[in-house]
């Protein structure tokens, strides 16, 4: 009787710690896949920046950031989308008094996709002004970092076309010191090559 319940005993014991172990295991697996899938969607979150991003959303983001920059007393220009019917592109920022003829002229354009809503991507093109290139490319969602606050620093000298890839948004720069174009557009997947 004795030999039968030290067997039910160490039995039991065997029993509770290999449940033990085999809970802690799918615990320890959880976590890993809690972390793994947490992980995934700020992945996902950052690598889609921009993409299929609407003028109201995007809008919505400059202003934001726009306010916070006038809180701390700089600049940057004010961004609303407007049709130019004589050139029939849509603008962020056209102003009507100035000509391409005067040497600290402005123009921030917005190709739009084919919904008219989704933004295919934004040129700044004109006299440089740092604080509203910097705002513009922030307000499409991406991570800032301090390689493309350097890379932006430098717009006035970049007399050959520069480019990064932030987060899933493409930056192209080229210029001089009087006269940049800064070109924001979301990178997208290449159409499949034919065979």
């Amino acid at each position: 009787m004795k030999k039968y319940a030290v067997s039910i005993s160490v039995a039991a014991i065997v029993v509770v710690a290999g449940l033990t172990v085999f809970g802690g295991s799918n615990q320890t697996t959880a976590i890993e896949n809690s972390i793994s899938h947490e992980k995934e969607q700020k992945m996902n979150h950052s690598d889609s920046a921009f993409k299929n991003m609407t003028t109201k959303t995007y809008l919505s983001n400059y202003n934001s950031i726009r306010d916070e920059l006038a809180e701390k007393g700089i600049h940057t220009l004010p961004f609303a989308l407007e049709l130019e019917k004589k050139t029939n592109f849509y603008r962020f920022y056209y102003p009507k008094q100035e000509n391409s003829a005067n040497e600290k002229a402005i123009w921030v354009s917005v190709m739009l996709s084919g919904d008219q809503k989704t933004i295919d991507g934004i040129m700044y093109e004109g006299a440089p002004d740092v604080h509203t290139v910097k705002a513009m490319i922030q307000a499409t969602g991406l991570t800032w970092t301090p390689e493309l606050d350097q890379f932006i620093a430098n717009t006035n000298v970049a007399k050959t076309p520069k480019e990064m890839v932030v987060s899933g948004v493409k930056v192209t720069i080229e210029g001089t010191p009087a006269q940049i174009k800064v070109m924001v557009d979301p990178v997208k997947l290449e159409a499949p090559k034919k065979l």
